[in-house]
Order: structure tokens, then sequence, then C-alpha cells
């Protein structure tokens, strides 16, 4: 792709970012102008609104999974900092998280889900290998609390609980 287009691509992206953040009702078209383009771009990009959510779910899961990639953190820190981070991100974020939720189609909360399975499991290998995590967890166990945090967001004390919950994992997978 072409620096410029690029540039719009990433533009029409980050407008989407904020418009779904803030839950704005905007028709499609309306994307364009926020993100300093023309209406030609945004569909040559983002044929339709579930397209242009699909982009920002899988930027959004993307960047979490990085920033635990790239991290030069002994590997049971960068788990516990990722578990605690996806949980206080799921907390920030949760109409964005609830927008992208009801647009993203399955297939593509699918493969985002298995990014953050593979970042949790690659963490997960490289901190049992240290010793510092028990053996014989699945990535799918933690993987399910994960969810659990996410799809809890409606009850009154959510907050505290996710992180609560959140600790719990991060404890449970120390060795005894």
């Amino acid at each position: 792709m072409r620096a410029d287009a690029r540039r719009n691509r990433d533009a029409i992206v980050a407008a989407a970012r904020v418009a779904f953040e803030r839950n704005d009702q905007l028709r499609f078209d309306d994307f364009a102008r926020r993100a300093g383009v023309g209406v030609g771009t945004l569909y040559r990009h983002f044929p339709t609104r579930e397209a242009l959510a699909a982009a920002v779910y899988q930027g959004e899961v993307t960047a979490l999974c990085e920033r635990a990639r790239t991290s030069a953190r002994p590997a049971a820190e960068e788990l516990e900092a990722f578990l605690r981070g996806f949980t206080d991100y799921v907390i920030a974020h949760a109409a964005l998280a609830r927008t992208l939720a009801a647009l993203a189609t399955p297939d593509v909360q699918a493969d985002g889900g298995g990014e953050l399975e593979r970042t949790v499991a690659e963490l997960m290998d490289r901190a049992a290998a240290e010793g510092a995590i028990r053996p014989g967890i699945l990535p799918g166990g933690v993987m399910v609390v994960l969810h659990g945090i996410g799809s809890t967001a409606d009850r009154p004390d959510w907050p505290a609980e996710a992180r609560a919950a959140v600790e719990l994992l991060v404890t449970g997978l120390r060795p005894v």
C-alpha cells in the first residue's frame, strides 16, 4: 500500500475508533469527513461499516498483543502485566468493546480471540520454561477467565470484580 493510502486508511480507522468509543450515531459517509478524506477513499478501504469495525477491532487486539510480544520483561512479569492490562483496557474501553462486538462478525471476533490466545500461550510457555508459573495450566483456561471478565460488564461492581478475578487468576498461575 502506498504511503498516502496507508495514512488515509489509518486516519479512517482512528476516526472510527473515536466514534465507536463514544457510540456516536454516524452515517457511514460521516466517517470520511471525520477522517478528513473523501467518501470514495472510505469506500475503497472499507466497503461497509462492518469492515471498518473489523479493522478497528483488529487494530485494538494487535496493539494489546504487540506490547506483550515486544516487552523486555521476564515472561512471568509480562504475563501478569498483560492479564492486568487486558482487564484495565476492557474496563476503560467497555463502550468501544460493546460497539465492536455488535458490528464485528463472528469470524473477525474469532480471529481476534485467536490472536489473544496465541499471545497468552506464548507468555505462558515462556513463564513455564522459567519455572514462574505452575506446569499444566492450559491457555484456554486463562481465556475463559478473560472472556468472563469481558462478558459481565453489566454488573454494578464490574470493574472491581474484574480486577479481583484477574488477581485470582494471577495468583493461581504462580507455583505453589
